[in-house]
Formats: C-alpha cells, sequence, structure tokens
C-alpha cells in the first residue's frame, strides 16, 4: 500500500485489540510498503524510521529493540569492568532488533537514511496516525525494482481494495455447516465415553480433515480463477489501448500525407511561376 493509502484507513470497533484496520470493507492487518529512508530515530526501547514512497505522505516504521539483551550485555561489560579494569573490550554491542508479531531477531542496520528499502510488517496506531510495525524488509538496489512495486501497488488497489468484499449467502452457509460441525465434533469429544468417545473423536478428526482439504482445494480454484480473470482483464485493456494508439497513428498519417500533398502543390506552383518569370 501507498503510505497515503495507509493514512486513509478506518478503525471500526469490535477490533481495536486485534490491529485490524479497513480500507473500505476490507479488512487490513498486514502492509507493506517501499520508498526510500529519509530519516532514522533511535530510542531505548525501538528505532524509528521515516518512510517516503513519493506518494504525497510519509509513514512511520516501527522496530523494537531487545531490552533484555540490552540489559544482559550491559550486565556482563559491568563484571567485566570490576574485574578488569584495564580491559578494552567493555564496549557494549548494538541491541537485537525484534520482529513485530514473531519476535524474532531482526538486523536494521542496512536501514539507514538515503537507502531504497520494501518493508513490511503490522498496522499499529499511535496519536492518531498509523505505523508500521516492521516484520521484515527487503532492499531495493535501483529505481526499476521500486517501478516494480508501483505497478503491483497499482493492480492491488485496482483489483482487490477498490471492489467491494461481498460474502455470498452459499459462503455464509457453508461457513456456518463447518462451525456447526465442529462444535459438534468438540462436544462429542469432551463428553464421549469409552469406546464411544474414540470412535466420536476419530470421526470428528476425519471429517475435520476432509472439510479442510476441501476448503484448500476450493481456494486454489478461485486463486486460479482470478489469476485467469486478471490475465483476462489485462489483455483487453492491452488490445483497448492498442487499438487507441492505432487509431491517433492513423490520424497523424493521414495528416502527413495531406501536409505532404499540400508542399507538393505549392512546389509545382513554384515552378510554374519561374517558367512564366522566364
Amino acid at each position: 500500500m501507498a503510505a497515503a493509502d495507509v493514512h486513509r484507513l478506518n478503525l471500526r470497533p469490535g477490533f481495536e485489540c486485534q490491529n485490524i484496520c479497513f480500507y473500505l470493507n476490507h479488512p487490513i492487518q498486514f502492509i507493506c510498503a517501499a520508498g526510500i529512508i529519509v530519516a532514522r530515530d533511535e530510542q531505548e526501547r525501538r528505532s524509528i524510521l521515516v518512510l517516503d514512497d513519493s506518494s504525497g505522505a510519509c509513514l512511520e516504521v516501527v522496530c523494537s529493540k531487545n531490552t533484555q539483551e540490552v540489559h544482559s550485555n550491559t550486565n556482563t561489560i559491568t563484571s567485566s569492568n570490576t574485574n578488569n579494569n584495564n580491559m578494552d573490550n567493555t564496549t557494549p554491542s548494538q541491541p537485537t532488533h525484534l520482529t513485530s508479531a514473531t519476535k524474532k531477531p531482526l538486523n536494521i542496520t542496512p536501514l539507514l537514511p538515503g537507502v531504497r528499502a520494501k518493508l513490511k510488517g503490522t498496522i499499529s496506531y499511535f496519536r492518531g496516525m498509523f505505523q508500521l510495525c516492521l516484520e521484515r524488509y527487503e532492499m531495493l538496489h535501483n529505481m526499476t525494482a521500486e517501478v516494480h512495486f508501483w505497478d503491483e501497488r497499482t493492480r492491488f488497489r485496482l483489483q482487490v481494495l477498490c471492489v467491494p468484499w461481498v460474502v455470498t449467502q452459499e459462503e455464509v452457509e457453508k461457513l456456518r455447516g463447518e462451525a456447526e460441525g465442529l462444535t459438534a465434533a468438540s462436544a462429542a469429544r469432551i463428553g464421549g465415553v469409552g469406546g464411544c468417545d474414540v470412535d466420536l473423536n476419530a470421526d470428528g478428526h476425519v471429517v475435520a480433515r476432509r472439510r479442510k482439504e476441501e476448503r484448500e482445494r476450493e481456494r486454489e480454484r478461485d486463486r486460479e480463477r482470478r489469476r485467469v480473470e486478471r490475465e483476462e482483464r489485462d489483455c483487453l485493456r492491452i488490445e483497448k489501448r492498442y487499438e487507441r494508439e492505432e487509431v491517433v497513428r492513423e490520424i497523424l498519417a493521414k495528416r502527413c500525407r495531406e501536409k505532404s500533398v499540400l508542399v507538393g502543390r505549392k512546389q509545382k506552383k513554384g515552378k510554374w511561376l519561374k517558367r512564366l518569370d522566364v
């Protein structure tokens, strides 16, 4: 998403603790942005980056520091200073950063002002502004990679975000049936006795697994269908653009022919006047 689109997200009651925002009626939990890092601020518990993606707005990127790592390094250094006052290796190491969702170590040393990068993470809301909590990143080494990301971002915005998210009645009934089936299997697993308990657990597990496989196959078919539809739309758009360009080329060619005829007539008229003068 563009930084300007991130700041247009809406908050809805009931989703505050889940860090879920909405673009129209699409729930958004993870975002991806690319641009140039224009500032970096180091604080005690976090590092704050400012990303400019040329969309008319900037986006703050937050990456938390591993404070336990910092404290352990400080304690180790203090004890080393106490035992060896003349040692030179008592400088603290740089703090380790953590990802937003998985809390895994993340090295953001390359993310300095002036570099171009693609950043991915979750959304947070702080003092009336949306922020990106960094999960992972990828360095963009040239402008071509950033332009390619712009094209992907525009396609996603037009083909997904700008289209209202609609759940059909069939899908609602299907999800309701799956929820009821899982609830019945759980109740049978809890309330069963002896051999009946084993049978019910086994049957419920098999049914749930089959339904999960069916859902996966359905999702795969939906993805394939959307991919085919997207390619067809792109093909039609290219054909229409070619037809429009062909019309423009035909008009320009016609004008060139007309001007060529006029120039030829003027040249013939000039030669005729020269003959009369002679």
